[in-house]
């Protein structure tokens, strides 16, 4: 199992908040996906699924996951380029909403903390997580930022943006008034400034497109009362335990009472009967994945798992807790790159 994968089974409440989670969530990065065709690396023989999840929990809690590999250059491809267009991901996070929950400020810290948004930071003027109202990733593939493009809408002035964009040396790019070439988060993309208010990290073969398509009014999709609502039309690329007949999966953060997260998920089955099948397997896998050593990790995440099939609808719910956020926070802190606290 990738870092990548093991990011998004270890912190889907993370990566729902701006972290991978289901989505790793640009512009952070937990690891970088291989470049397309690579070999697909699979557990070693004997190794039982249950068994490899523990071990990939166990390892990022003690801070040895495997050094990323090389970034990929980022393709938008051939699809549609507006917000609204249907695409393979799609990720939203009200970091507005986020601040008015303790787990929620919890998460932004430990993205604000890391060194690779410390950088952007000095090279922008404004730190996406402190400083952002709204993020929007949406593409062809859910490894952001790499393939996608990525959307922030701040409450910086403009004039400061400006300036600290300028002060960086960014070389012009020939995509409107504003564009230029960037490095950030370590990928070679275009930055725009579509909007007041507004950057935009998008891949260079459609920029030109792009900068065009998000001068419109932009409807970033998270709906009231909830952090985070994240898409995905074939979850089986991202989650490998997913069966592939899974389709068109989303999942939503929404701030809990406690100030803990509430978390829900749906997807569409082939059918009936293999719903209840794939809901059987998943909550018997949850339920076998969850060792003594799992549940101390992560303070019993799982236990309050539920998955269950409505037809061919399938459903499942997590409430954490805030202390499970936290444990959440402590495992992701020891796989990311951050800056020390002072």
């Amino acid at each position: 199992m990738g870092a990548w994968r093991r990011a998004s089974l270890l912190c889907a409440v993370l990566a729902a908040c701006g972290g991978e989670a289901l989505i790793e969530v640009p512009p952070v990065t937990v690891a970088r996906p291989a470049p397309r065709g690579a070999a697909r690396v699979t557990p070693d023989a004997g190794v039982s699924e249950t068994a490899e999840i523990e071990r990939e929990l166990l390892a990022g809690a003690l801070g040895t996951a495997a050094p990323a590999p090389a970034v990929p250059l980022g393709v938008f491809g051939d699809g549609g380029v507006r917000p609204a267009d249907a695409h393979a991901f799609r990720m939203a996070v009200s970091m507005k909403t986020a601040r008015g929950n303790a787990s929620g400020v919890k998460v932004l810290q430990l993205m604000s903390s890391l060194r690779s948004v410390a950088r952007a930071r000095e090279q922008i003027g404004l730190d996406p997580f402190a400083d952002g109202e709204w993020l929007l990733a949406y593409g062809p593939r859910p490894d952001a930022p790499w393939p996608n493009v990525n959307v922030l809408k701040h409450g910086r002035a403009e004039g400061e943006v400006a300036r600290a964009i300028g002060d960086a040396g960014m070389e012009a790019f020939d995509a409107g008034a504003g564009a230029v070439w960037s490095e950030l988060f370590s990928v070679r993309d275009v930055l725009l400034r579509p909007q007041a208010g507004m950057l935009a990290l998008v891949p260079s073969d459609r920029a030109g497109e792009l900068a065009t398509a998000l001068k419109a009014p932009i409807d970033h999709g998270v709906k009231a009362g909830e952090m985070a609502r994240v898409a995905l039309a074939e979850p089986a690329k991202l989650v490998r335990f997913v069966p592939a007949g899974v389709v068109k999966a989303i999942v939503i953060v929404k701030p809990a009472a406690d100030g803990g997260l509430d978390v829900g998920a749906e997807a569409d089955c082939p059918g009936s009967d293999e719903c209840k099948t794939t809901a059987t397997e998943l909550e018997e896998l949850a339920r076998r994945s969850n060792s003594l050593a799992v549940r101390f990790v992560t303070r019993n995440l799982l236990g309050s798992l539920a998955v269950r099939a409505e037809g061919k609808k399938l459903r499942a719910t997590l409430h954490a807790t805030p202390d499970q956020v936290e444990a959440l926070v402590n495992l992701a802190r020891a796989q990311l790159d951050v800056v020390p606290a002072p």
